[in-house]
């Protein structure tokens, strides 16, 4: 799988988990990590260009469960999952929009 997860984008769900829960150490973010670098990257990759979460949740639930399941369970990590798939949609979406308006 190929990988849209750089540093830029760590430091800024890093500054989004310590803003969210902020009576929570940030050793918790290394927790949830896995869940939004798998959702970010599978967000921005080419098999799911134009779907909505909704659209891709059971299959992205398969692939979590075949690749990732040693990191926490489908129901335990999917809102974070959701949370970096959308937030990449959106960003995405900005950026692509923003280019047209050039």
């Amino acid at each position: 799988m190929a990988t849209y997860w750089d540093v830029e984008t760590e430091q800024a769900f890093k500054k989004l988990y310590m803003d969210t829960y902020t009576q929570v150490p940030l050793s918790g973010f290394s927790t949830i990590h896995p869940a939004l670098r798998f959702g970010w990257d599978k967000a921005l990759a080419s098999e799911f260009p134009n779907e909505t979460w909704e659209e891709v949740e059971d299959d992205l639930e398969r692939a979590w469960k075949e690749t990732h399941s040693q990191h926490g369970s489908w129901q335990d990590m999917k809102k974070h999952v959701r949370r970096a798939w959308e937030k990449a949609k959106q960003d995405w979406q900005n950026l692509a929009s923003h280019n047209k308006a050039k």
